[in-house]
């Protein structure tokens, strides 16, 4: 179990849990070690150019628009250490969105993948922030021996075309030492996305004491046993609240050394496991499925595995069993099993565990982490009846971000004015105290751990002349969850042609992963008693349903 928190931020807690360590192995980059020393040394050095050359103060905002990789994780430190908010962007999002949330969160700065930056140069230059260009090569001595790589190529090409930038290697290597901040746990340390219908619809903000917490918490499911050796594969993104959370922040304070995955890949990723003593990892359903069909997945390094989590989704018992088996058989402790949470409440309120678990369940409460299930007056319901989960406790969400709102936007008090995060997701608890999931409150859709709401959808495609009705459900190919859209139309047009401009059009709005994988026209598209689209005839809730027919 790790320490109590104290009044430590994020950065004093990780050098608090690992003090009692060596210097040890901490962090590893296309099969480059870094030690502990090293990742603290280059922290520090960015703390300190963000304080002498950004001015960077506590309570300001600066934007990380990154996949998960070293720089990114080393800043959401560094900015941590001196009170500044780290406001985590997915990469991927258009650079209209990206427009957006540095005027919306006022950022005094971004940090950017070259490799991603080509399309968001005049968005950056035109906001006149301090930009810092990270490299792929920037952890990576001794890759030159592969030959050029291709983001090597593409960061001459595009780096001068910044305005205001420097490079991450620059950046890290100008100072030495800052003036941190302090014992500021209440202090607001990062505002993740919770998804939404633009992709930026809630920014959520977390305390350091609440990301703290949680990680003292999951930290009891297991504790690493050889520090600097046994390591994490982090495939999760660092803008996913679990992977920033436990599959970041919990590894390095219980001194697992950390291999970020800028995108997953599961060769890769096997071929990490066959290298590296990897006793734990967590992913979406998506990825393990990828990985239980790769031919090197199986084999004896997998007797490794003490903790696996699995979110975001939904899996089926059949698959748990099936990919539990691949494991099993060559003696490793951990399993996969499923859990529940949101970015509200720091990303995970229950889990089953290794030794605690049920099948068909996700799991037990978090040590100090209250669940009830509510009416719609907000009132406890008999155990075994459906309601909607409201959360308590010291890991949920300090509220959503808002300019001129409360600050407290989002929470609801209780009668004895205790603060509850209500998830909009149904289920119900056994008499046993395992909770169990029965379906959301609200219609979305989950693509790869993203919230993509069907609404949006349909209000965007309703600008459209041609459209008379639209609807966006949840669908499957396979293991793979799907926006499937139904639309029916007003006019006579070319199908193939309309559905690229469908598609053209949503993704011209929202993230790619708005972006329909089918399109199905019909005639008329099915209507409740009250001449409502039935969305519910048109969904496919789980892999196997079938399609609806028309009938």
């Amino acid at each position: 179990m790790l320490p109590s928190v104290e009044n430590y931020n994020c950065y004093e807690y990780l050098k608090h849990c690992t003090s009692i360590y060596p210097d040890v192995w901490m962090m590893q980059h296309f099969g480059v070690k870094y030690r502990k020393s090293e990742m603290f040394r280059d922290i520090d050095a960015l703390s300190a150019y963000f304080q002498n050359d950004l001015r960077l103060k506590k309570g300001d905002v600066y934007t990380v628009f990154m996949t998960t990789t070293v720089q990114g994780i080393l800043t959401f430190y560094a900015l941590n250490q001196i009170g500044v908010i780290a406001n985590i962007v997915h990469p991927l999002m258009s650079t209209e969105y990206l427009k957006e949330t540095l005027e919306d969160v006022k950022a005094k700065g971004v940090m950017i993948l070259d490799i991603l930056s080509k399309d968001h140069v005049k968005t950056i230059n035109d906001s006149g922030l301090p930009c810092i260009v990270c490299s792929s090569s920037d952890y990576a001595e001794g890759i030159k021996k592969y030959g050029t790589m291709a983001g090597e190529k593409i960061a001459k090409a595009v780096f001068p075309k910044f305005k205001n930038a420097i490079p991450y290697s620059r950046a890290v290597s100008k100072y030495k030492t800052c003036e941190p901040c302090k014992n500021n746990a209440d202090d607001i340390a990062v505002y993740l996305n919770g998804g939404g219908t633009t992709g930026k619809s809630k920014t959520i903000k977390l305390t350091s004491r609440a990301i703290n917490e949680l990680v003292q918490r999951v930290s009891d499911l297991d504790e690493i046993h050889d520090p600097g050796n046994e390591a994490e594969v982090i495939v999760l993104p660092m803008f996913h609240c679990f992977g920033l959370c436990v599959a970041i922040h919990m590894a390095l304070c219980n001194s697992a050394r950390i291999i970020p995955m800028m995108q997953f890949d599961a060769g890769l990723f096997c071929k990490l496991m066959r290298q590296n003593l990897v006793i734990g990892f967590g992913g979406i359903p998506l990825m393990f499925a990828k990985l239980m069909r790769h031919k090197k997945f199986d084999g004896p390094w997998l007797k490794n595995i003490r903790l696996m989590f699995c979110g975001g989704d939904d899996a089926s018992d059949t698959f748990l069993r099936e990919f539990n088996s691949y494991v099993e058989k060559w003696g490793a402790v951990g399993r996969l099993r499923q859990g529940y949470g949101l970015t509200e409440i720091g990303s995970v309120c229950c889990t089953n565990s290794n030794t605690d678990f049920r099948e068909g369940s996700i799991g037990k409460a978090l040590r100090g982490v209250e669940i009830q299930i509510w009416d719609d007056d907000h009132k406890q319901v008999p155990t075994g009846e459906v309601g909607e989960f409201a959360i308590a406790g010291p890991t949920i969400m300090s509220g959503y971000y808002t300019q001129d709102g409360p600050d407290d936007l989002g929470l609801y008090y209780d009668e004895n004015g205790k603060p509850w995060v209500l998830s909009g997701d149904l289920g119900y608890v056994d008499e046993d105290g395992y909770y169990f999931f029965a379906g959301r409150k609200k219609r979305v859709i989950i693509i790869a751990g993203y919230n993509v709401y069907p609404s949006d959808i349909e209000k965007k495609l309703s600008e459209l002349p041609q459209i008379k009705d639209a609807c966006a459900v949840q669908g499957w190919q396979g293991d793979r969850s799907i926006v499937r859209l139904y639309v029916s139309l007003k006019e006579s047009v070319d199908e193939e042609a309309f559905k690229e401009t469908i598609r053209q059009t949503l993704l011209d709005a929202f993230s790619k992963f708005y972006v329909p994988r089918e399109i199905v026209f019909m005639k008329e598209l099915p209507q409740t008693p009250l001449m409502k689209v039935d969305f519910m005839k048109l969904t496919q809730q789980k892999p196997g349903d079938p399609l609806y027919s028309g009938k």
